[in-house]
């Protein structure tokens, strides 16, 4: 089995039932469902409740920070002490890419983001779009490396893959690396140690080779997986192994299942 760590069933235009089914048929699971808001992250809950390979992470995205309360704040750690199949706080972070939020809101929000996470002892999956330096200083100063950090969709280069390998975190890397055009971003995927690497989807967002530019579905995780496979010179199964136990060890899913 490949897990997906980053999917948005939420947002997925199919029916969700299907899509999970045909994601297991094809091998995947569990699946980690991202909220994006707090109505995101409620449903993301429900989701994670209905199936028993789906699990939760509850945040609100940085280009939906611009109105983020301190009530907010504290309902997303009602929602994420709620259920223990909420594993993971986010996505959060920065997006300087797209102007829907203040600068200062967002890295307001990404610091009681971090917070929580240390505060909860959860994994910290963080959205990073043309925000390195700022991401990587925040993440520093609010001392993230004390829980498990999740650089979700990671597009840095070799020098930023050195630093935040250096803090412990852990790499994922979606549909990108499969583009044709990707040889500097497969070449940095090749470099991340075996037990820190990552996949995700971001259904349905970003669809890998060759359903690039259509909606993704979870179960398009294999073919991010089989290119890391290939950029590393192993096997498909190899691979999936990996995946699996770095999935377990930045989200703690083995550790719940066992309570369950």
């Amino acid at each position: 089995m490949i897990p997906d760590t980053h999917a948005h069933l939420d947002l997925i235009d199919q029916e969700t039932g299907k899509v999970i089914s045909a994601a297991e048929q094809a091998g995947v699971s569990p699946i980690i469902t991202i909220g994006i808001n707090l109505a995101s992250s409620t449903e993301a809950v429900w989701y994670s409740r209905s199936f028993d390979s789906v699990y939760a992470a509850v945040g609100i995205h940085p280009n939906d920070t611009g109105n983020m309360t301190a009530g907010d704040a504290d309902r997303l750690e009602e929602i994420a002490r709620g259920d223990d199949k909420v594993v993971a706080i986010g996505e959060t972070g920065l997006d300087y890419y797209r102007d829907r939020s203040p600068a200062e809101r967002q890295k307001d929000a990404f610091r009681a983001h971090i917070r929580l996470a240390r505060r909860l002892g959860m994994a910290l999956i963080v959205h990073d779009r043309q925000a390195h330096d700022d991401t990587l200083e925040i993440l520093k100063e609010e001392k993230a490396d004390e829980t498990r950090v999740v650089m979700h969709c990671f597009s840095g280069n070799p020098d930023m893959l050195r630093e935040v390998l250096g803090r412990g975190y852990f790499v994922s890397f979606a549909g990108p690396i499969t583009f044709k055009k990707s040889q500097a971003a497969r070449k940095v995927a090749s470099l991340v140690p075996d037990d820190r690497l990552l996949a995700e989807t971001d259904a349905p967002f970003l669809s890998p080779e060759p359903f690039r530019g259509k909606p993704n579905i979870p179960e398009r995780v294999r073919l991010v997986a089989n290119e890391l496979a290939r950029t590393r010179g192993i096997s498909p199964e190899e691979m999936a192994g990996l995946l699996t136990a770095n999935t377990e060890a930045a989200f703690g899913i083995g550790t719940k299942e066992k309570k369950r």
